[in-house]
C-alpha cells in the first residue's frame, strides 16, 4: 500500500466505516505487512484522518477541515461521509474496459499462437462493459481519437442496481 492505492474493501470500509482489511491478516500470521495493524479504524465515526494519512504514507496530504452542520438529525453522519469520501478522492482505481469474454480449455489456450483468433462473446456495435477495480459501473462505445483508442460513456449504472448485481 505504500504506492497510495487502497484495495477494493478498504475504500468500501471507507465509505462505510467499517474496519480494515477484513478482520484477519491473510498473509500468514504476521501482521507487519498490513499497514493497517494496530490502528483502531472501526469506530462509529470510521476512520480518523491521521489514521487514513498514516495508512496512506508520507505523499498523502488530508483534505481542509470543513466546517460540520449542527442542526438536523444526520448532520453528523453526514458530514462524516462527506469526510471519508473527500479523503478517497486521490486514491487511485484500475478502470477496465471490457471487449468480451470467453472460456477456452486449457489445450486451446496452450495452441495460440500469432495469428490465431479469438472469438469473444459481443457482437460489434454492441456497447462495452467499464468496471472500476473489477466491478461494473457502466457501459460505453468505442472510439478512436488520433491513434488511440477511447470509450464514450452511454450509461452509468445506479448503485442501488450495481449492489443488487453482487
Amino acid at each position: 500500500m505504500a504506492d497510495g492505492s487502497l484495495s477494493q474493501e478498504d475504500i468500501d470500509a471507507l465509505l462505510g466505516g467499517g474496519s480494515f482489511g477484513g478482520g484477519e491478516s491473510s498473509g500468514g500470521g504476521d501482521s507487519s505487512d498490513d499497514p493497517f495493524a494496530g490502528m483502531n479504524l472501526g469506530g462509529g465515526d470510521g476512520p480518523s484522518s491521521d489514521a487514513i494519512a498514516a495508512a496512506l504514507g508520507p505523499g498523502f496530504s488530508p483534505p481542509p477541515q470543513t466546517a460540520k452542520p449542527t442542526a438536523g438529525k444526520m448532520g453528523g453522519s453526514m458530514a462524516s461521509s462527506s469526510s471519508n469520501l473527500n479523503l478517497l478522492m486521490d486514491v487511485t482505481m484500475s478502470l477496465t474496459v471490457e471487449l468480451g469474454r470467453t472460456n477456452m480449455y486449457i489445450k486451446d489456450v496452450l495452441q495460440l499462437s500469432e495469428g490465431a483468433v479469438v472469438e469473444l462473446d459481443k457482437n460489434i456495435g454492441e456497447e462495452l462493459d467499464l468496471l472500476a477495480n473489477g466491478k461494473i459501473i457502466g457501459r460505453g462505445k468505442i472510439i478512436i481519437l488520433d491513434d488511440y483508442y477511447g470509450v464514450q460513456v452511454t450509461h452509468i449504472i445506479d448503485p442501488m442496481e450495481r449492489l443488487a448485481m453482487g
